[in-house]
């Protein structure tokens, strides 16, 4: 994957990755419909930043950022954390969020951990069979788990082990 490559989350990065946090595209599969404040944003940023259990990449491809990638709840003792994504430039080349995705996954694996898991809104169909693709399987469904705009919605649990994607590398 030449030219494709994830690097540390740095200020210079912080008003585009605001631009796609706000984006209808991105917001509509988070868990709030609310725009996020230029000050909430530089909350999240020295959270994240310092956080020992929160590691946040920007996806680099071809000189162009153009996506973000991480992971956390980072649970040592249990070798295990989550993660969320997204590929914030709508003109990204087709193929970009496998690519963002196996570098990503890669990293975190030979981080020590052996299992991520995901939490996928159930309108977010793409999500959920990007997901599969990648190897996660399903663990469950917290039902009328998330409320936006006065409705309940269903959350599915997956979960990749890295014995799973070593043997199912893409």
């Amino acid at each position: 994957m030449a030219n494709c490559f994830l690097r540390k989350i740095e200020e210079k990065d912080l008003k585009q990755v605001l631009s796609w946090r706000n984006s209808t595209p991105i917001k509509q599969y988070m868990y709030t419909n609310k725009d996020i404040t230029w000050q909430e944003h530089l909350n999240w940023y020295e959270n994240v930043s310092t956080a020992p259990d929160h590691d946040v990449f920007i996806y680099v491809q071809h000189d162009q950022p153009i996506g973000v990638v991480q992971f956390f709840d980072k649970q040592k003792r249990h070798q295990r954390c989550f993660w969320g994504f997204y590929i914030g430039e709508l003109n990204a080349p087709k193929g970009s969020g496998t690519k963002m995705a196996t570098l990503a996954l890669h990293h975190i694996f030979d981080q020590g951990i052996r299992k991520v898991c995901a939490e996928v809104m159930e309108t977010n169909h793409a999500s959920l069979h990007f997901h599969q693709k990648l190897g996660f399987k399903v663990e469950g469904t917290l039902h009328q788990h998330i409320v936006k705009e006065d409705h309940f919605y269903d959350v599915t649990t997956m979960a990749l082990f890295k014995e799973d994607w070593i043997g199912g590398r893409l």
